[in-house]
């Protein structure tokens, strides 16, 4: 079962995250030519920190973004 591991800073939507795994699991299932129920996708969310895109640490939650 192909399995796809996305490592990312926090702070991305769920509408962000469901776009990734539709559009990931789409491709992966048409490259290897796989059905796509077959493969998961799985999110490992990064704490921020001074690497962090700016975009991220802008719109973080209070208390939650990076305070370098």
């Amino acid at each position: 079962m192909p399995h796809i591991e996305i490592r990312m800073y926090e702070g991305r939507t769920s509408e962000q995250k469901e776009e990734i795994v539709t559009v990931f699991t789409r491709e992966l299932s048409r490259i290897i030519e796989r059905e796509e129920r077959f493969i998961t996708v799985e999110f490992q969310e990064i704490p921020l920190d001074e690497n962090a895109p700016a975009n991220l640490l802008k719109k973080g939650p209070i208390g939650n973004g990076y305070e370098g």
